[in-house]
């Protein structure tokens, strides 16, 4: 019985408002999972895309970097065969250079010692007439050590323009035989009639191997016929050379045997595995020689 109106306890109705509750709840925590799903989704959608861009410039930076380092090499080759050549040509040694330097090192230390015994002598003399002569010793000294410095200095500003011209000779010359270059039979005949140089013309096939042309042997590395580029493999007195990423009608000069004879070879046809052209070479030996 209610204590109020006297009726039972059970028979109370009961509100509708406390079985709504878990309803709204799990509606809204439906309703924040879908946001958040739906913000995920699209957050993933923008890294991919900012991934997608990110992989295309990393493409595109890296063969930027190949096509430059080919081009480093390339330079590096040259400008490598070209020091090698005025370095014999000059008859300038390695050793040569490094008594050089020495001869320097010793002289600069030689003078860094006399100073300091003339400060050491000058502390112990209060004497004016021994300062006196201590200073003209210096004075002398020093004057010997700079004639010997002046020496030096003039003997490698020699050596700087030998090399300069030696250089300049050489250039003059890569730049005579690059005028004489035939692109095809009837340029090439016109050279032979010429008879500044001897001509041998060559039809080389990756499948058969090296091909014997003159006294060396030339062999096919790669050929790429939509750009016209090649690669190739030359052997001459026992040692062999790989000359990369050349095209068609580029001299292809390198020096053979103990006088520095220079030899070209010109490729006038790429084709498939297949290189077209001819090989260059000095007729006077004796003169055509670039160390004597």
């Amino acid at each position: 019985m209610s204590l109020t109106d006297g009726k039972p306890l059970n028979s109370i109705p009961s509100s509708n408002s406390g079985s709504k509750i878990p309803y709204l709840i799990g509606g809204v925590a439906f309703l924040v999972i879908l946001g958040f799903l739906i913000y995920m989704v699209m957050d993933l959608q923008g890294n991919k895309k900012a991934l997608t861009e990110a992989q295309e410039q990393i493409a595109a930076l890296k063969k930027d970097l190949a096509a430059n380092a080919n081009k480093t090499e390339k330079a590096f080759e040259n400008l490598r065969d070209d020091f090698g050549v005025v370095r014999e040509k000059l008859g300038v040694t390695q050793t040569q250079l490094d008594q050089a330097r020495e001869a320097a090192q010793k002289i600069r230390a030689e003078q860094e010692s006399q100073v300091k015994q003339l400060n050491a002598r000058l502390s112990q003399k209060a004497d004016a007439q021994q300062l006196s002569q201590f200073q003209e010793e210096a004075s002398s000294k020093l004057g010997a050590v700079t004639a010997d410095v002046s020496q030096v200095r003039t003997d490698v500003d020699a050596t700087k323009k030998e090399l300069e011209t030696t250089r300049r000779d050489l250039v003059d010359v890569k730049e005579t035989l690059s005028q004489q270059i035939a692109k095809n039979r009837d340029e090439l005949q016109q050279l032979r009639l010429k008879g500044e140089r001897n001509f041998y013309e060559f039809d080389i096939q990756k499948k058969k191997g090296p091909a014997l042309v003159g006294d060396l042997r030339i062999g096919i590395l790669k050929t790429d016929q939509k750009k016209k580029k090649f690669d190739l493999r030359i052997v001459v007195d026992d040692n062999t050379l790989d000359k990369k990423d050349r095209t068609v009608n580029e001299p292809v000069q390198f020096l053979v045997g103990r006088t520095k004879l220079r030899y070209e070879i010109v490729v006038n046809d790429v084709q498939k595995d297949r290189l077209i052209g001819y090989l260059s070479t000095p007729k006077d030996k004796g003169l055509s020689a670039e160390r004597q």
